[in-house]
């Protein structure tokens, strides 16, 4: 199967002859472009190659851009020498070398450039290929056609098949009759006519006659190209072109959908992004929180720490208070602290009268009171006997009233012989046992000493009275 890309499927019914031919060869005389049109470029795709005469620059250079592997003469076929003004009509497949023609495409309205284009003969063209077959020959000049045939000369060459446009440029006005009886004189014989060129066979190859006849067909299988322009695809042109403007519309709808998406996405993402930009805030305002937590817990727990050291510390101060509660309590409630009630309301009555007076008289007063009281209580033997015994049951507190009535009121002679029951005490034992020579002077000279030796001498005497 092949793709048809020529005008008026040229190219199908030169297929449907010359499809046994493998990598054959060709000359397009008026080869124009080198896809729009073409009747070679099924055959090229095909892998054949061949040769493109064409005088119009643009399009010479687009077949050189498109086929470098292919010969392209940029010149006009004539049976002239020299060079030859061509009249271009650009973006059209009217340019040609008759003035006639040209002056009639310029009436119609056509745009129109003239230039100077080499010549070159058919004879020459075709020698210069003789080693090789020929297999198709193309000849499509624009009113042209007499002119090429006839430069044909010599030239022995003969290609299988031969293709010449055979109607007036924009007509179907047929003008073979001026150039079919040179092509017959050379060997060709006509087989097809398609209503715009004729097809002729050269006597050498008679074969081929017989695969021209029908249009082209289901049977040629071939496919339209994209860029054909042929009239037969109009129809399907026109549903193409509405569904081109539905996949536009679509397409224009696919790009709106797309940008709304990007819009969408970009919203999305500076939402995201102020979210995100949140969620960190809270983090570090939950990590600072978290962190005062920690150090304010530290600190409960050092409290409560601290706390139960204190408890602990209270609870060691109540037991203890405790303890002196009760050892107050049995303080209270001892004999010597009932005995001792007078002295202390006393003490308190003289602390209330003497206020007001100096430490030093307030010592003297107290003193003289004491005195006084002592001297009461000495005057009365049987009171005297009973607190004396009552207070020996707590020596520090005898000893005290001792030292201070041996100090304050021995040395009076009133009382020397009833203090306490002992005379002379007022007199230190060192004194009075000076003589004895078998005590040591250092307890002789003690006061302590002095004291326990007078206990001890009172308690003999009580002995002996006994």
């Amino acid at each position: 199967m092949i793709t048809s890309y020529a005008q008026n499927f040229e190219d199908v019914i030169l297929w449907r002859a010359l499809k046994s031919v493998e990598r054959g060869f060709y000359i397009d005389i008026g080869a124009q472009d080198p896809v729009e049109d073409s009747v070679s470029l099924s055959f090229y795709e095909q892998g054949w190659r061949g040769v493109h005469v064409e005088p119009t620059a643009t399009y010479a250079a687009k077949i050189r851009d498109a086929r470098p592997d292919e010969e392209v003469i940029e010149a006009a076929i004539s049976t002239d020498i020299g060079f030859l003004t061509f009249h271009e009509f650009p973006g059209t497949g009217l340019s040609t070398g008759d003035p006639a023609i040209a002056k009639q495409h310029v009436e119609a309205g056509f745009k129109m450039n003239e230039r100077l284009v080499p010549l070159v003969s058919l004879q020459n063209l075709l020698d210069r290929h003789a080693e090789r077959e020929v297999h198709w020959l193309k000849i499509d000049v624009e009113g042209m056609e007499s002119a090429v045939i006839e430069s044909w000369g010599a030239s022995a060459v003969r290609p299988w098949i031969v293709v010449v446009e055979s109607t007036l440029p924009l007509s179907t006005e047929k003008s073979h009759d001026e150039w079919q009886p040179h092509l017959e004189g050379l060997g060709y014989e006509f087989v097809y006519f398609d209503g715009l060129n004729r097809f002729y066979v050269s006597e050498e190859h008679p074969e081929l006659k017989d695969s021209f006849g029908p249009g082209p067909n289901h049977f040629d299988q071939f496919v339209f190209s994209a860029s054909s322009k042929s009239d037969m695809l109009a129809p399907m042109r026109q549903e193409l072109a509405v569904k081109q403007a539905s996949v536009e519309e679509r397409d224009a709808e696919i790009s709106r959908l797309h940008q709304h998406i990007a819009n969408a996405d970009a919203t999305a993402t500076k939402q995201l992004a102020d979210k995100q930009a949140a969620i960190e805030e809270r983090d570090t305002e939950i990590s600072r929180l978290v962190s005062n937590a920690l150090e304010t817990s530290g600190t409960i727990s050092n409290l409560i720490r601290d706390l139960s050291a204190e408890k602990l510390r209270t609870h060691e101060w109540w037991l203890k208070s405790e303890t002196l509660q009760k050892k107050v309590e049995e303080i209270y409630q001892s004999r010597s602290w009932k005995l001792m009630g007078p002295y202390r309301r006393t003490g308190r009555v003289l602390k209330r009268v003497i206020a007001g007076v100096s430490l030093r008289s307030l010592k003297s007063e107290r003193d003289s009171l004491a005195i006084f009281a002592i001297r009461f209580v000495m005057q009365r033997p049987g009171l005297k006997a009973f607190l004396s015994e009552q207070l020996r049951r707590y020596p520090p507190l005898f000893n005290r009233f001792r030292d201070f009535t041996i100090a304050k009121i021995v040395s009076d002679n009133r009382f020397r012989n009833t203090f306490f029951g002992f005379p002379n005490s007022s007199i230190s034992y060192s004194r009075r046992s000076r003589t004895d020579r078998d005590i040591d002077a250092r307890i002789l000279e003690s006061s302590d000493a002095n004291r326990i030796l007078l206990d001890l001498e009172q308690s003999l005497k009580g002995r002996r009275e006994i």
